[in-house]
């Protein structure tokens, strides 16, 4: 739909709890927050693709390669206020909040979040899904997992979904990814909503959503790539980037020179 444009934004800060200073961490020649960066870039629905940060250190970073930063507050108390203060700057009618340590995202899989907002663009907000690859992933309480309806709406999320008497392929049991999409409008609406019980005990962003009864759609992503929250994370980050086969296509489009020249 022509009427529709959306925005990539892809919040970063240095003082992250976990592991201070990630967005610039050096991978493969280039800052985490970049690669992400560039992986957006090669999305074709994206209208915009632009850097939502309160650090001077990452500006730096991101405008040296030819990117948009955007400067935001530093009070904010997580990624999507920080995402929806962006947003309120920005000409655009979605927004894909991409998460700076979503480091292996798929363009592709970035691809299909465009097309499915397309295809409803009333939203009012969209989360990238992945299959559960494993009963013991059904307990991880470090893996958000949700169960969507026939229609893969979002109905409920949940760390441990260990009780339910599913199996392969654990239907109706989705794994959360840390992509989300909103409508614009909602998107500035949302830090107004009260916090619910479902968030409250879980620790999960998106029961504030649907426990305020507003639709929430999963779009599925090809796989749930691990990403990067605490150095012991990298080492497995960089292993998949040097064996899967389909990583190592994209790493080589993105570091050799050509791709500072991507458009921005």
């Amino acid at each position: 739909m022509s009427d529709v444009r959306v925005t990539a934004i892809i919040p970063a800060r240095m003082g992250s709890t976990r592991f201070p200073g990630k967005p610039l961490l050096q991978v493969h020649g280039l800052p985490m927050v970049e690669h992400v960066r560039r992986r957006a870039l090669l999305c074709h629905g994206f209208s915009d693709v632009v850097v939502a940060t309160c650090d001077e250190e990452i500006r730096r970073a991101v405008e040296g390669f030819g990117g948009r930063v955007v400067w935001t507050k530093a009070t904010h108390p997580g990624a999507t206020d920080r995402v929806a203060e962006a947003a309120s700057m920005i000409d655009c009618t979605h927004v894909v909040n991409v998460q700076g340590d979503e480091i292996l995202v798929l363009p592709e899989d970035l691809d299909r979040m465009v097309l499915a907002i397309q295809s409803r663009p009333q939203g009012p907000a969209w989360n990238a899904l992945a299959p559960v690859e494993s009963s013991a992933d059904l307990a991880a309480r470090s893996i958000v997992k949700c169960v969507v309806s026939n229609s893969s709406r979002v109905l409920y999320c949940s760390r441990d979904f260990s009780r339910l008497p599913v199996r392969s392929p654990y239907d109706p049991v989705r794994v959360i990814l840390g992509i989300l999409a909103y409508e614009r409008g909602f998107l500035l609406r949302l830090s107004g909503l009260s916090r619910t019980p479902g968030e409250l005990a879980e620790s999960i962003d998106q029961n504030r959503i649907v426990e305020h009864d507003v639709e929430l759609w999963g779009v599925s992503f090809s796989k749930a790539y691990p990403g990067i929250n605490e150095p012991a994370e990298v080492s497995i980050v960089e292993r998949i980037l040097d064996q899967d086969a389909r990583q190592k296509e994209i790493l080589e489009q993105i570091i050799r020179p050509a791709a500072a020249r991507l458009p921005h």
